[in-house]
Protein backbone atom coordinates (compact mmCIF):
# COMPACT_ATOMS: atom_id res chain seq x y z
CA UNK A 1 0.00 0.00 0.00
CA UNK A 2 1.39 3.35 -1.10
CA UNK A 3 2.27 6.21 1.70
CA UNK A 4 0.50 8.70 1.74
CA UNK A 5 1.20 12.48 2.65
CA UNK A 6 1.92 13.32 6.25
CA UNK A 7 2.15 9.56 7.47
CA UNK A 8 4.67 8.99 9.94
CA UNK A 9 7.52 6.29 9.06
CA UNK A 10 11.09 5.47 9.87
CA UNK A 11 13.41 5.37 6.02
CA UNK A 12 16.90 4.28 6.19
CA UNK A 13 18.86 6.32 3.43
CA UNK A 14 22.33 6.25 2.14
CA UNK A 15 22.97 10.28 -0.13
CA UNK A 16 25.85 10.85 -2.21
CA UNK A 17 27.07 13.65 -4.13
CA UNK A 18 25.51 12.79 -7.88
CA UNK A 19 29.11 14.64 -9.58
CA UNK A 20 31.35 11.72 -7.82
CA UNK A 21 28.86 9.34 -5.66
CA UNK A 22 30.73 10.54 -2.41
CA UNK A 23 28.74 9.78 0.75
CA UNK A 24 27.76 12.44 2.92
CA UNK A 25 25.47 11.08 5.20
CA UNK A 26 23.97 7.09 5.62
CA UNK A 27 21.91 5.76 8.52
CA UNK A 28 23.33 2.42 7.93
CA UNK A 29 26.39 1.69 10.06
CA UNK A 30 27.99 -0.91 7.83
CA UNK A 31 27.97 1.29 4.57
CA UNK A 32 29.54 4.01 6.59
CA UNK A 33 31.92 1.12 7.30
CA UNK A 34 32.61 -0.11 3.95
CA UNK A 35 32.56 3.34 2.89
CA UNK A 36 34.95 4.30 4.87
CA UNK A 37 33.48 6.65 6.36
CA UNK A 38 32.16 5.93 9.53
CA UNK A 39 32.05 8.16 12.90
CA UNK A 40 32.05 6.83 16.34
CA UNK A 41 30.65 10.24 17.71
CA UNK A 42 27.19 9.85 15.97
CA UNK A 43 24.25 7.07 16.17
CA UNK A 44 23.53 4.97 13.09
CA UNK A 45 19.61 4.17 13.31
CA UNK A 46 16.37 4.73 10.94
CA UNK A 47 15.11 8.16 10.60
CA UNK A 48 11.89 9.02 11.86
CA UNK A 49 9.60 11.72 9.41
CA UNK A 50 6.69 12.34 7.93
CA UNK A 51 5.99 11.91 4.07
CA UNK A 52 6.20 14.94 2.39
CA UNK A 53 6.73 16.93 5.23
CA UNK A 54 9.91 19.32 4.95
CA UNK A 55 10.37 20.11 8.56
CA UNK A 56 12.56 16.75 8.60
CA UNK A 57 13.70 16.62 4.87
CA UNK A 58 14.93 18.55 2.42
CA UNK A 59 11.80 19.40 -0.46
CA UNK A 60 12.91 17.04 -3.24
CA UNK A 61 13.24 13.97 -1.20
CA UNK A 62 10.64 14.80 1.12
CA UNK A 63 7.84 15.11 -1.82
CA UNK A 64 9.62 11.58 -3.06
CA UNK A 65 8.41 9.79 -0.11
CA UNK A 66 4.94 9.81 -0.92
CA UNK A 67 3.59 6.87 -3.15
CA UNK A 68 6.54 5.06 -1.80
CA UNK A 69 5.84 1.65 -0.69
CA UNK A 70 7.59 -0.33 2.43
CA UNK A 71 10.44 -2.40 2.12
CA UNK A 72 11.11 -1.24 -1.61
CA UNK A 73 13.98 0.63 -2.16
CA UNK A 74 14.32 3.83 -4.61
CA UNK A 75 16.85 5.72 -5.92
CA UNK A 76 15.85 9.32 -5.83
CA UNK A 77 17.98 12.31 -7.72
CA UNK A 78 17.34 15.64 -6.03
CA UNK A 79 18.36 18.77 -8.37
CA UNK A 80 20.44 21.97 -6.46
CA UNK A 81 16.88 23.58 -6.21
CA UNK A 82 14.79 20.79 -4.41
CA UNK A 83 18.05 20.23 -2.21
CA UNK A 84 19.73 23.09 -0.46
CA UNK A 85 19.80 25.58 -3.15
CA UNK A 86 22.46 27.59 -5.00
CA UNK A 87 25.65 28.77 -3.33
CA UNK A 88 25.15 32.61 -2.84
CA UNK A 89 28.13 34.52 -2.57
CA UNK A 90 27.21 36.71 0.16
CA UNK A 91 27.21 34.47 2.32
CA UNK A 92 30.89 34.21 2.36
CA UNK A 93 32.78 36.79 4.76
CA UNK A 94 35.76 38.00 5.88
CA UNK A 95 36.66 37.92 9.54
CA UNK A 96 39.51 39.09 12.08
CA UNK A 97 41.24 35.38 12.96
CA UNK A 98 41.85 37.16 16.29
CA UNK A 99 37.75 36.89 16.58
CA UNK A 100 37.91 33.38 16.11
CA UNK A 101 40.74 32.62 18.95
CA UNK A 102 39.02 34.42 21.23
CA UNK A 103 35.95 32.93 20.96
CA UNK A 104 38.50 29.31 21.23
CA UNK A 105 37.98 28.49 17.80
CA UNK A 106 40.42 26.77 15.67
CA UNK A 107 41.29 28.92 12.02
CA UNK A 108 42.02 26.25 10.09
CA UNK A 109 41.11 25.80 6.24
CA UNK A 110 38.23 23.04 6.47
CA UNK A 111 37.19 23.66 10.59
CA UNK A 112 33.35 24.07 11.28
CA UNK A 113 32.96 26.40 13.07
CA UNK A 114 30.26 28.28 14.93
CA UNK A 115 30.07 31.99 15.08
CA UNK A 116 27.81 34.84 16.38
CA UNK A 117 24.89 31.72 16.18
CA UNK A 118 25.87 30.99 12.58
CA UNK A 119 27.71 27.76 11.56
CA UNK A 120 29.89 27.95 8.44
CA UNK A 121 33.53 26.32 7.02
CA UNK A 122 36.56 28.24 6.94
CA UNK A 123 37.99 28.14 3.43
CA UNK A 124 40.99 30.70 3.65
CA UNK A 125 42.89 31.84 6.25
CA UNK A 126 46.18 34.27 6.68
CA UNK A 127 47.40 37.59 7.18
CA UNK A 128 45.49 38.12 10.03
CA UNK A 129 42.04 37.28 8.59
CA UNK A 130 39.80 34.34 8.10
CA UNK A 131 36.83 34.06 5.53
CA UNK A 132 34.56 31.82 6.29
CA UNK A 133 31.50 30.12 3.99
CA UNK A 134 28.23 30.38 5.53
CA UNK A 135 26.48 28.43 2.84
CA UNK A 136 25.28 25.10 3.93
CA UNK A 137 28.12 22.63 2.66
CA UNK A 138 26.04 20.74 -0.07
CA UNK A 139 24.79 23.96 -1.06
CA UNK A 140 24.78 24.10 -5.24
CA UNK A 141 25.10 20.22 -5.38
CA UNK A 142 22.60 17.50 -7.10
CA UNK A 143 22.10 14.67 -4.75
CA UNK A 144 21.05 10.99 -4.95
CA UNK A 145 19.44 8.98 -2.02
CA UNK A 146 19.29 5.39 -1.72
CA UNK A 147 16.10 5.58 0.28
CA UNK A 148 13.75 2.97 1.80
CA UNK A 149 10.83 3.19 4.15
CA UNK A 150 11.26 0.38 6.66
CA UNK A 151 7.94 0.98 8.88
CA UNK A 152 4.89 3.49 8.92
CA UNK A 153 4.01 4.08 12.31
CA UNK A 154 0.05 4.50 13.14
CA UNK A 155 -0.79 4.35 16.47
CA UNK A 156 -0.30 7.78 18.24
CA UNK A 157 1.63 5.93 21.17
CA UNK A 158 4.52 4.71 18.93
CA UNK A 159 4.62 8.23 17.40
CA UNK A 160 4.91 9.78 21.32
CA UNK A 161 7.77 7.57 21.50
CA UNK A 162 9.89 7.86 18.24
CA UNK A 163 9.74 11.60 18.70
CA UNK A 164 10.94 11.10 22.63
CA UNK A 165 13.77 8.86 21.07
CA UNK A 166 14.79 11.48 18.54
CA UNK A 167 15.36 14.40 21.02
CA UNK A 168 16.80 12.47 23.76
CA UNK A 169 19.04 9.47 21.80
CA UNK A 170 20.05 6.69 23.45
CA UNK A 171 17.37 6.87 26.06
CA UNK A 172 15.90 3.27 27.26
CA UNK A 173 12.11 3.90 26.26
CA UNK A 174 11.31 1.03 28.40
CA UNK A 175 12.14 3.70 31.12
CA UNK A 176 9.88 6.40 29.85
CA UNK A 177 6.15 6.83 31.13
CA UNK A 178 3.60 8.97 29.39
CA UNK A 179 0.29 9.85 30.51
CA UNK A 180 -2.07 12.03 28.51
CA UNK A 181 -5.35 13.53 28.83
CA UNK A 182 -7.78 16.08 27.35
CA UNK A 183 -9.40 19.47 28.09
CA UNK A 184 -6.75 21.11 27.57
CA UNK A 185 -4.93 18.27 25.35
CA UNK A 186 -1.99 17.20 27.88
CA UNK A 187 0.80 15.04 28.18
CA UNK A 188 3.34 14.05 31.54
CA UNK A 189 6.49 12.34 30.13
CA UNK A 190 7.79 10.73 33.31
CA UNK A 191 12.07 10.63 32.59
CA UNK A 192 14.52 8.25 34.71
CA UNK A 193 16.63 9.91 37.12
CA UNK A 194 20.00 9.37 35.75
CA UNK A 195 18.93 12.07 32.30
CA UNK A 196 19.56 14.73 35.05
CA UNK A 197 23.34 14.37 34.13
CA UNK A 198 22.61 14.41 29.93
CA UNK A 199 24.50 17.16 28.36
CA UNK A 200 21.85 19.67 26.90
CA UNK A 201 19.35 18.38 28.79
CA UNK A 202 17.01 21.44 28.24
CA UNK A 203 17.19 21.99 25.40
CA UNK A 204 16.26 18.41 24.57
CA UNK A 205 13.37 19.36 26.68
CA UNK A 206 12.51 22.45 24.93
CA UNK A 207 12.57 20.80 21.29
CA UNK A 208 10.51 17.49 22.38
CA UNK A 209 7.98 19.61 23.29
CA UNK A 210 7.66 21.89 20.96
CA UNK A 211 7.35 18.43 18.48
CA UNK A 212 4.74 16.91 20.41
CA UNK A 213 2.36 20.24 20.20
CA UNK A 214 3.48 20.63 16.07
CA UNK A 215 3.25 17.48 15.48
CA UNK A 216 0.06 15.75 17.48
CA UNK A 217 -0.80 19.08 18.84
CA UNK A 218 -0.53 18.42 22.30
CA UNK A 219 -1.48 21.91 24.46
CA UNK A 220 0.04 21.42 27.35
CA UNK A 221 3.47 19.06 27.87
CA UNK A 222 4.63 18.28 31.62
CA UNK A 223 7.60 16.33 31.93
CA UNK A 224 8.75 15.29 35.59
CA UNK A 225 12.04 13.49 36.92
CA UNK A 226 11.34 10.15 38.58
CA UNK A 227 13.72 9.35 41.37
CA UNK A 228 12.68 5.66 42.39
CA UNK A 229 14.22 4.29 45.48
CA UNK A 230 12.10 1.04 46.00
CA UNK A 231 13.87 -1.93 46.39
CA UNK A 232 12.95 -4.65 44.16
CA UNK A 233 12.33 -7.92 45.15
CA UNK A 234 14.30 -10.69 43.42
CA UNK A 235 12.31 -14.15 43.52
CA UNK A 236 14.40 -16.63 44.99
CA UNK A 237 14.57 -20.13 43.37
CA UNK A 238 13.28 -22.99 46.19
CA UNK A 239 15.96 -25.78 46.87
CA UNK A 240 14.44 -28.80 45.12
CA UNK A 241 16.10 -30.49 48.38
CA UNK A 242 13.97 -29.00 51.04
CA UNK A 243 11.17 -29.83 48.73
CA UNK A 244 11.67 -33.12 48.87
CA UNK A 245 12.01 -32.96 52.68
CA UNK A 246 8.77 -31.21 53.16
CA UNK A 247 6.82 -33.75 50.88
CA UNK A 248 8.39 -36.66 52.88
CA UNK A 249 7.29 -35.15 55.85
CA UNK A 250 3.66 -35.18 54.70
Amino acid sequence: MPILENDWIKINYTGRLKENSKIFDTTLEEVARKEQVFDEKRGYNPLLCRAGDEKFLIPGLARQLVGMELDKPLKIEIPVKDAYGDRDASKIEMVPTKKLRKANLDPRVGNRVQLAGRNGTIIWAGGGRTRIDYNHPLAGKDLVFDVTIIEQLAEVEDIQKEIISRRLPGVNLEEITIETSEEPKTVVISLPNYLIFMEGLAIAKYTLGTDLHEFLEFEVVKFQDVFDYQKKEVPSEEDPAKEEESSSEE
